[in-house]
């Protein structure tokens, strides 16, 4: 473990928002870096928009808010506000860190880490940037070029950022409640059958319109499953329409055991219940799911900045670590299909879980963590 430098209190300034995608691996750092440097003082930087207000305080961090807009892939008159936002970011981070004297400052990748890194880079403070996604996004691919060290979540991702000083492979932060809870904790907290296997359905933090449409479709044909279970996390906006709907199908005599959420907060609970998972392919939950070395059939968001959820779902595919279909192709007959040839075949998902857990790395968020720390140790704090 690295040392605090010249005995002084570590700083470290987190730049994330956007989407959970980016948040909760900033949080899951901040809790190791805690647990690594007691005397740590981390602010977190984003924008008032998102989650990450919520979420970051949440959390228990101090949170700074910053101007940032994401830009169009089309002429857009957003891309003039989103260049002008940059200029804000990047004077209101410089200012900021004139102040708090961070000794690293760690972007998360998304727009928002773009002008608090950039301010950063000029004020020659340790920068660090994690790339949660196999294609990197715009920001981190530009960034790469100049900051101290680039943390990948897939592996061989020197090739992804040629012109890095530095890339190592540390896997995507998640949180340490996600690692070794017990299958009996999950069947106990949400009310299973322990004999039957459990199928968990869920679409991301804000649910998935083709795999909510998909489940409402399947059920009549899963109705006479009576070795199976289904947990189905819809979205807080799909939760009252999907139930709606699959509750007209329900009837005294269907042998499935179904259960609908709008959201979990113990998804580690229903990870530890489950034996097979229906999702998409984010970041987050492909790092959850290796992590655990949970079997899963993978739907990808089809309108992923650069088709990165397709690409995230490859590499566990041409591991044997997962299934994947794309959206357009997928539906209730694909879905019971898939899960009736893989939740009862326990020699494949044995073979699954073996290949899973060669990729998974379950303590991301401590490697990380400690190149973090690596960081801060070199710094001569700012000139003062």
């Amino acid at each position: 473990m690295g040392t605090v430098p010249d005995g002084e209190n570590m700083k470290v300034a987190i730049c994330a928002g956007g989407t959970a995608g980016h948040i909760y691996p900033g949080i899951s750092l901040a809790d190791e870096l805690s647990l690594e440097a007691p005397v740590a003082e981390v602010v977190f930087l984003g924008t008032n928009r998102g989650l990450e207000k919520e979420l970051v305080t949440k959390a228990g961090y101090n949170f700074r808010a910053i101007e940032a807009y994401g830009f169009k892939r089309s002429i857009s008159l957003q891309n003039i506000k989103a260049s002008l936002s940059l200029i804000q970011g990047f004077f209101s981070s410089w200012h900021f860190f004139k102040s708090f004297k961070p000794n690293v400052v760690v972007g998360m990748g998304g727009y928002v880490s773009f002008s608090p890194l950039a301010a950063a880079i000029l004020l020659r403070i340790p920068t660090v940037i994690h790339e949660q996604n196999s294609i990197p996004g715009l920001a981190n691919k530009v960034l790469s070029h100049f900051v101290t060290l680039v943390a990948a979540s897939f592996p061989n991702e020197e090739k992804t950022f040629p012109r890095a000083k530095r890339v190592i492979f540390t896997g995507n932060p998640i949180r340490r409640n996600m690692i070794g809870l017990m299958r009996q904790k999950g069947i106990q907290t949400l009310s299973l059958d322990p004999d039957r296997k459990t199928l968990l359905v869920f679409g991301g933090s804000i649910g998935a319109k083709r795999i909510n449409e998909s489940m409402i479709e399947a059920y009549d044909k899963f109705r006479d499953s009576k070795d199976l279970q289904i947990i189905h996390v819809t979205g807080k906006e799909h939760f009252d329409e999907v139930t709606k709907r699959i509750t007209k199908k329900i009837t005294v005599n269907d042998k499935l055991r179904f259960q609908a959420h709008p959201y979990l907060d113990n998804l580690n609970e229903a990870y530890a219940a489950a034996d097979l998972v229906v999702a998409r392919a984010g970041a987050t939950t492909i790092a959850e799911l290796t992590a655990v070395g949970l079997p899963s059939i993978l739907v990808p968001y089809p309108y992923a900045t650069g088709n990165h959820q397709q690409k995230n779902a490859q590499t566990l595919v041409d591991h044997g670590a997962a299934r994947m279909v794309l959206d357009d192709d997928f539906n209730g007959e694909v879905l019971f299909q898939m899960v009736n040839s893989l939740a009862f075949n326990s020699t494949e998902l044995i073979k699954m879980k073996e290949y899973l857990q060669k990729l998974g790395k379950p303590f991301a968020a401590n490697d990380l963590a400690k190149l973090v720390i690596e960081q801060a140790d070199k710094i001569k704090i700012l000139a003062r």
